[in-house]
């Protein structure tokens, strides 16, 4: 190796790579060229072989044959035999064949001096085949059959065959020339060709086999070494150097960049550290603001637990009022070695709301790490908030949730400058936004509080207001009763027609009301005090006939033909008879009122598993499809019930749903408008019980 120059294995990768492939630039051209050269050679011979030579040999070989077929044919007509074939009926295939050699002899891809030579012989062998054809027909002309031909007409056309054989054998011999001439260059051309291919492969090879051990010694082995300090530092031994100075130039500059690395990975994993720190601290400010219970607890432990993470001297939180400008309240967390600050004085009391919308509004958060640096403490504001708190470093951030400010959150260094890193930064942006979650959670949580202890208050007293006007319009309405009936039954006086329909109207319409109030009663009574109730074995045909014999006398009024199918006496449910049969009067009262005049109401009950349905169905005028869902809701009443004006509370299914609810059963409601409805009570089979139970055993 000269001195003062790197070796080989020293230089850089591209160098070498571009070393090989000049190296390879010059092979493979060279032998390129000259395969390019010796195949377009072999390919001249071989194109002059398939498109000239062997069609012009394949097209003269048959224009012989079927000479030689037409002049035996001629011979054996000339001896006055009868000939196989027409002698003269092979001259248009003769003609085409020469008109094949012709276009062989005359193709580009011979030579110019060959191609004169051969359109001379093929112009020759035409015209002694002419001649030919000529003499046979002149021979033959007039010929009777069996007659032989003279012996003139038999010189002249032996002549002219023997002109045709001559000229046809010097073409096929200088065709034959000319084709073996054209294979010995082919093959020659072929064993160039393979040798060059084999001669630049060979050196191809071995100029791969040197660069592959030269890029072994440049690249190959730092790498192993260098993925040796990998694996090293893989198994915990962070400190593992590469070596620098081994290898070619971007391997000894990937090591260098490894060591880099290496020391920038160390840095890493410190602020790594340092994060996981900082997203320890947040989730620590969490869990302790979701377990406080008022708002002031939550900001207490978010002022500590971030003056404490972020290692600060001083955490101030003021919190506004609803105004956005007003400071509401003021908490403050300090090292044991401070005192607590003062309030601040009012000029700046006056900017913590407008601070508040700037941070929001523009910046987000505002960090100042010293404030005594001459292009801060210019501010006025700086400066004296620098005098009300001695703060030197500062970390701002707003408190605030969508676009309502509620306060500012400052972490303040005393004694020394600081530099804030983003991750403290984000931590402190975090804990903010968990402050005013809190405050918001908290408060929303306050007011309702407050606004469910107000509604129950408001429940409370509705119930009440519902009773006690219930009982009192009870009195009255009773007395108003009473002497309708006297003035009815003429105690005070004769009544007249008028009079009649006139106290009639007020009876009907005092009963309804009576009606409504004891439906009232009822409701505020199981809203009360629940559905107080006695259950007893029942019989489903009691309930049924029991309905039937109620409603019997109202449907026979309205025209309503009301009919109880047979139920198994085995059919038995545990209820309270009463608040049953109530409901099931009024299902049945509700299917005759909406049933027309001429319609049907059919009360029927069955076993289904284990539970009994008592089913009511009429064929009256149904209820729409929008209205089903609200049918137990109280005083609703369906559309079209109101259109034709039907009476009615809106309470009788409320009750309804109520008691058989109460009974630990269902009502399912199925109705088409216009063809009918069907109201089912499903309630769960009595079950006898078992004779052990009722011994005592």
């Amino acid at each position: 190796m000269t001195p003062g120059l790197p070796s080989l294995s020293r230089r850089s990768v591209g160098s070498q790579i571009r070393l090989l492939i000049g190296i390879l630039l010059v092979l493979v051209p060279v032998g390129a060229i000259v395969s390019v050269a010796t195949i377009h050679a072999q390919g001249s011979s071989v194109r002059a072989l398939t498109l000239a030579l062997g069609p012009a040999r394949e097209a003269n070989s048959a224009v012989l044959l079927d000479m030689t077929r037409s002049e035996a044919a001629w011979s054996q007509a000339a001896s006055g035999a009868r000939p196989e074939i027409d002698p003269l009926g092979l001259q248009s295939s003769v003609e085409a064949q020469l008109d094949a050699l012709t276009r062989g002899v005359d193709s580009p891809e011979l030579p110019a001096g060959e191609r004169a030579r051969y359109q001379e012989l093929v112009t020759q062998q035409r015209a002694v085949v002419d001649r030919w054809f000529m003499a046979a027909r002149q021979s033959l002309q007039g010929l009777s059959p069996g007659t032989p031909v003279t012996a003139p007409a038999r010189a002249s056309a032996a002549t002219a065959y023997a002109a045709f054989r001559t000229v046809n054998s010097a073409l096929g011999s200088a065709i034959q020339a000319q084709r073996d001439v054209a294979r010995v260059e082919s093959r020659e051309a072929t064993a160039v060709t393979s040798g060059v291919i084999a001669a630049v492969a060979v050196a191809v090879v071995l100029v791969l086999v040197a660069a592959g051990f030269g890029m072994h010694r440049a690249v190959g082995r730092p790498l192993a070494r260098l993925r040796e300090v990998v694996r090293l530092q893989v198994e915990e031994d962070v400190i593992a150097m590469a070596n620098q100075e081994e290898g070619a130039l971007e391997v000894r500059m990937l090591a260098r960049d490894f060591n880099d690395l290496t020391r920038a990975n160390a840095r890493l994993v410190d602020q790594q550290a340092a994060v996981l720190e900082m997203q320890e601290l947040v989730l620590d400010v969490g869990r302790g603001v979701r377990s406080a219970g008022d708002v002031p607890e939550a900001l207490r432990l978010v002022t500590t637990k971030l003056g404490a993470g972020l290692g600060a001297d001083r955490v101030l939180l003021y919190t506004l009022a609803d105004d956005g400008e007003t400071i509401e309240d003021r908490l403050q967390w300090h090292t044991d070695d401070l005192p607590d600050l003062p309030p601040l004085p009012r000029s700046l009391a006056q900017q913590v709301g407008v601070v508040n919308d700037e941070l929001r509004r523009d910046l987000g958060f505002f960090h100042m790490p010293d404030l005594l640096a001459c292009d801060v403490y210019d501010d006025e504001r700086v400066r004296a908030f620098h005098r009300a708190t001695g703060t030197r470093s500062l970390l701002m951030l707003p408190v605030g949730t969508g676009g309502r400010g509620l306060g500012i959150l400052s972490v303040m260094m005393v004694g020394a400058p600081r530099r804030w890193h983003r991750h403290e930064i984000q931590a402190a942006l975090q804990c903010s936004a968990i402050a005013a979650q809190a405050i918001v959670a908290l408060r929303l949580s306050q007011m309702q509080d407050e606004q469910v202890r107000r509604l129950t208050e408001l429940d409370r007293q509705k119930t009440d207001f519902m009773a006690t006007v219930s009982h009192e319009l009870r009195t009255p309405l009773t007395s108003i009763s009473g002497y309708l009936e006297l003035l009815v039954d003429g105690d005070f006086g004769e009544v007249t027609d008028g009079q009649h329909v006139a106290l009639d109207i007020i009876g009907r319409n005092a009963t309804r009301l009576r009606g409504l109030i004891e439906d009232l009663l009822v409701l505020n009574k199981i809203e009360n005090s629940g559905l107080q109730a006695v259950s007893e074995e029942v019989a489903v045909s009691d309930l049924l006939h029991a309905v039937t014999e109620t409603m019997g006398p109202v449907a026979a009024n309205s025209g309503v033909q009301l009919v109880c199918t047979d139920v198994p006496d085995d059919l038995r449910v545990r209820v309270d008879r009463g608040q049953l049969e109530r409901a099931l009067i009024n299902l049945g009262s509700n299917a005759v009122k909406f049933t027309p005049e001429g319609g049907r109401v059919l009360l029927s009950a069955e076993r289904s598993g284990d539970s009994t349905i008592i089913s009511v169905h009429d064929t009256g005028i149904g209820i729409p499809a929008g209205d089903l869902a609200r049918l137990s809701e109280r005083f609703f009443r369906a559309g079209n019930a109101t259109a034709a004006a039907i009476p009615g509370t809106g309470l009788g299914l409320a009750i309804v749903r109520a008691i058989v609810e109460g009974h630990g059963g269902e009502l399912v409601i199925a109705s088409v408008e216009g063809e009918g409805t069907t109201m089912q009570v499903v309630l769960p089979v009595a079950r006898r019980a078992p004779v052990g139970v009722l011994t005592g055993a």
